[in-house]
């Protein structure tokens, strides 16, 4: 899965693509070059040995540039114990301007091949940007070679004789591989390594930006769709997304704010010809039809109330007042405790703190307990108790013994017009209230089966603002 989703993003993208190139490169520019090179190369052992040294000593001298202790370090290097552990009459001599070292004696060469005379005639020249190059090869005590360069004002010399057993192949291909490999790639991998680290910066700065405002879109409120996502900063091609982005929440809000106003307007609108209904009914005579016409009105008015309940509440301002939650439970349950009474139900209130505060709305909270309260109370059965119960930190919640919910029930219980089951009285909306006061309030809410029966419905305010006691 992780390599999947990184294959999608931009960045997996750019990585997969900044390989592939860098292989293509690698083996086109360098590999190739390097097999056509080594077609050239002579297989002589001692050659392949001879270019090592000169590798090594040549090395040494634009090295002794930056550090003086440079020239005296060959005696460690590899190759060169190794070349002195097969040739006993191994020597060498490097000299760098005034710096020289040697492991037998100075330069035997320098002056035999009148390199002195050479040198005088340089340190004379009026421009000593002027370069002099040659190199010699030495025959006489074993394979041998002399490397001379005069420029800019700086001599640079080596000589070495007396190699007559090659180093073993592996040593010598090796390090001969690796070199010309990175000296025909060298500077190829450092340009693609700087323009992906550029590319990277700045595709990582955009994801970064494009990160944050989808942690803001996901702080929007479904019910409150009063903004919109910033264009500001972004890169040009995330823009247009954005712009249809907030297009479609400005019209999303637009057909909220209709709808709701249609069904406030509209559940206005029947209060008053509901009224009157019920008033003209109840002068008629007493009848079982007038008594079920009055039934039926009564239901539509409770129905019509909840919808305005349900739209208020939307519509009202932010809470801004304190709520003392253990003095709304105590009302709530004293206010029902009758009608618990008379169905034969044992209605208890228990509270692990006197007293708990959250901002919000008294009513809205009020009501939200009073849905739960009556929702358990229509579910149980005589003899059966709806036990109220809130803990110190504002985790409300109401328990039944009645038959429980449903597994399948439990994802759309708090939606408008849902009931369980269908054919029991009431609308649908009581549960929906108590979930738009506690979204109102920042609380969480959850249902679920109660172990030994029935259902627990509980009400988390510890997300919400807290207040302090008034003394």
């Amino acid at each position: 899965m992780r390599l999947k989703s990184l294959y999608k993003s931009m960045f997996g993208q750019m990585v997969a693509l900044t390989i592939l190139f860098i292989g293509w490169a690698v083996y086109w520019f360098v590999i190739r070059s390097v097999s056509d090179v080594s077609a050239f190369i002579s297989p002589d052992p001692i050659q392949v040995t001879a270019n090592e040294i000169n590798q090594v000593l040549s090395e040494s001298i634009r090295l002794s540039r930056e550090s003086s202790t440079e020239l005296t370090e060959l005696a460690s290097n590899p190759v060169i114990r190794e070349v002195a552990a097969r040739n006993p009459d191994f020597r060498y001599y490097v000299r760098a301007g005034d710096r020289a070292f040697g492991n037998r004696g100075g330069a035997r060469h320098f002056a035999e091949l009148k390199l002195d005379r050479l040198t005088a005639l340089n340190e004379d020249m009026a421009d000593p940007r002027l370069c002099t190059q040659t190199t010699h090869p030495l025959a006489d005590d074993g394979h041998g070679h002399v490397s001379y360069t005069y420029c800019n004002g700086a001599l640079r010399y080596y000589e070495y004789a007396g190699v007559s057993h090659p180093i073993e192949a592996k040593t010598a291909g090796t390090v001969q591989r690796y070199r010309k490999l990175w000296s025909y790639s060298g500077n190829l991998l450092l340009i693609v390594g700087s323009l992906f680290f550029i590319f990277a910066s700045i595709l990582l700065v955009n994801m970064v930006l494009i990160r944050r405002v989808t942690t803001l879109a996901k702080s929007f409120d479904p019910e409150k769709l009063d903004r919109q996502l910033p264009e500001k900063g972004l890169p040009n091609e995330v823009v247009p997304l954005v712009q249809a982005v907030n297009h479609m929440i400005a019209k999303v809000d637009e057909v909220q704010r209709k709808q709701r106003f249609f069904l406030s307007a509209a559940a206005h609108e029947m209060r008053t010809p509901l009224t009157v209904l019920r008033t003209r009914l109840e002068m008629l005579d007493e009848s079982p039809v007038k008594a079920k016409l009055i039934g039926d009105v009564r239901r539509l008015t409770s129905l019509v109330n909840q919808l305005l309940r349900l739209m208020s509440i939307g519509g009202r301002a932010e809470p801004d007042a304190g709520v003392d939650l253990v003095a709304a439970c105590k009302t709530v349950v004293g206010e029902r405790r009758p009608l618990a009474e008379d169905r034969q139900v044992e209605l208890v209130f228990d509270s692990d703190a006197a007293w708990c505060g959250i901002v919000g709305d008294a009513d809205l909270v009020a009501v939200a307990i009073a849905n739960l309260v009556d929702n358990a109370l229509s579910f149980s059965e005589a003899g059966g108790q709806v036990a109220v119960s809130l803990d110190a930190d504002g985790v409300l919640s109401v328990r039944d013994h009645g038959p429980g919910i449903p597994e399948s029930r439990l994802d759309v219980l708090f939606e408008p017009f849902v009931r369980f089951p269908p054919s029991r009285n009431g609308h649908g909306l009581g549960l929906a209230i108590v979930r738009a006061v506690a979204t109102a309030h920042g609380a969480g809410l959850r249902a679920e089966n109660a172990e030994g029966g029935g259902a627990v419905f509980t009400l988390d305010f510890r997300n919400a603002a807290k207040t302090s006691p008034v003394a």
